[in-house]
């Protein structure tokens, strides 16, 4: 069983919580003849090997030293107008089908949803469950910080969607642009920081724009709450200390189980029913 934190339970079950979502979220997914969507890094390690004359030293290195970003420019440029057919083949042509923990995640109903993902795994999980009622937002989209304080509930694309692939954060270039060209989202995401707490899950804590964030407001203010970071068992505890020291970030463990992450739908199960336990709570005494 995980160890779930009380405040965190609690923060979910009065809807103070925002929910980050990434790559290892949809991998739990399936598609045509049983194909997972690839991860970050292995839909890029993928383009490099098909490249002609075979993949590249300099892009090999750079993914394994973890800097995606770079990785994915020079391949973005070596690819030219191929990239966009690319990307839809890898993550929306196999007709991926959300799983049941993606329903389980949209019946955890935080109100407010940040996807790392460009595909629509999730946002089709979270309509069927809510019954379409979910407002999709794009952090570049006019009227994006309306999550802080509309009454809906919210899916914000913090990296776009493949259905504007030239508006895709994905590279080094795009994230520096984006910092500027979307500020009014970006004011919106350190304000939620503020006021609710964070779950990520499935996320990398290497994201680069999701780190300068979450950096730059610990060093602010430092004794905050904190955030809480789902990862399989195994990470150092010199690296547990540096995200919440950091970060702000705190560890909670689960059993990944197997290479297909199996323990992690369980995790997930376990904390629905902690955080409807607590709303049950809520209800009967009425101290919302």
């Amino acid at each position: 069983m995980v160890n779930w934190p009380e405040d965190l339970v609690r923060d979910i079950a009065r809807r103070r919580c925002v929910l980050v979502v990434g790559s290892g979220v949809s991998r739990q997914a399936t598609g045509n003849g049983g194909a997972r969507p690839p991860t970050w890094d292995q839909f890029l390690r993928a383009a490099n090997d098909d490249l002609p004359g075979g993949a590249q030293q300099h892009i090999t290195a750079a993914i394994n030293e973890g800097d995606l970003l770079h990785a994915c420019e020079w391949l973005q440029h070596k690819y030219g107008h191929t990239w966009t057919a690319r990307l839809r083949s890898a993550f929306s042509a196999p007709r991926f089908v959300p799983a049941d923990v993606h329903r389980t995640i949209a019946r955890l109903d935080t109100r407010i949803v940040f996807s790392l993902n460009f595909e629509d795994i999730l946002d089709r999980a979270l309509q069927d469950v809510h019954g379409g009622t979910c407002v999709t937002k794009r952090y570049y989209d006019e009227g994006v910080s309306e999550f802080l304080r509309g009454i809906e509930r919210y899916l914000v694309k913090v990296h776009g969607s493949l259905d504007e692939t030239d508006k895709l954060i994905f590279t080094q270039r795009q994230y520096a642009q984006a910092r500027i060209s979307a500020a009014p989202f970006y004011n919106a995401f350190d304000s939620a920081l503020m006021t609710h707490t964070f779950l990520f899950i499935g996320a990398g804590y290497r994201d680069p724009d999701i780190n300068l964030v979450l950096e730059n407001q610990n060093f602010t203010y430092s004794r905050t709450h904190p955030h809480y970071f789902l990862a399989a068992e195994g990470l150092h505890s010199d690296l547990k200390n540096s995200l919440r020291e950091n970060r702000n970030l705190q560890v909670v463990e689960y059993s990944k189980q197997d290479d297909d992450h199996s323990g992690f739908p369980v995790a997930i199960s376990e904390l629905l029913e902690l955080v409807e336990e607590q709303r049950q709570h809520l209800a009967s005494t009425l101290e919302w």
